[in-house]
């Protein structure tokens, strides 16, 4: 997740010094953003401001950059009031099925599934989904 100040501006300009991008610049853009975008913006070395990066999904938003702080707080916020245990399986079945094939990311999915369902959390968070306390529990 990324939020970017309205003045930010982004680039891969290696082609400009003569050689390809290094340490995974030429993989990593073109899955993100799509082969097209990706070989647009590593063919020429042009920036992309941040309204263009948040149009091809480069970044989530853009904010004014007195507001950047806030904005990314606030999104930390959104994300740390539900249960670690759910928000890290969130991050390992995303990042590790990502780039798998649809069966295979099922299977990283389930596990991820099958690791916080005996935890207070998913309890917790269906107590809360039917619109009942934790402590109004049977």
């Amino acid at each position: 997740m990324a939020i970017a100040a309205e003045h930010a501006t982004f680039a891969k300009p290696e082609i400009s010094l003569g050689f390809p991008p290094p340490f995974g610049g030429s993989q990593r853009l073109p899955r993100h953003v799509g082969r097209k975008r990706g070989l647009e913006t590593i063919l020429t070395g042009d920036p992309i401001p941040a309204a263009r990066a948040a149009e091809i999904g480069l970044v989530n938003s853009v904010v004014p950059a007195d507001e950047l702080l806030d904005t990314a707080r606030d999104l930390a916020d959104r994300i740390i009031r539900y249960a670690p245990t759910a928000v890290a399986a969130c991050l390992r079945a995303v990042t590790r099925g990502i780039n798998l094939p649809i069966d295979e990311g099922l299977a990283v999915e389930a596990a991820a599934f099958a690791v916080t369902v005996p935890t207070d959390g998913v309890r917790d968070g269906l107590w809360r989904f039917l619109d009942r306390s934790p402590a109004a529990r049977p």
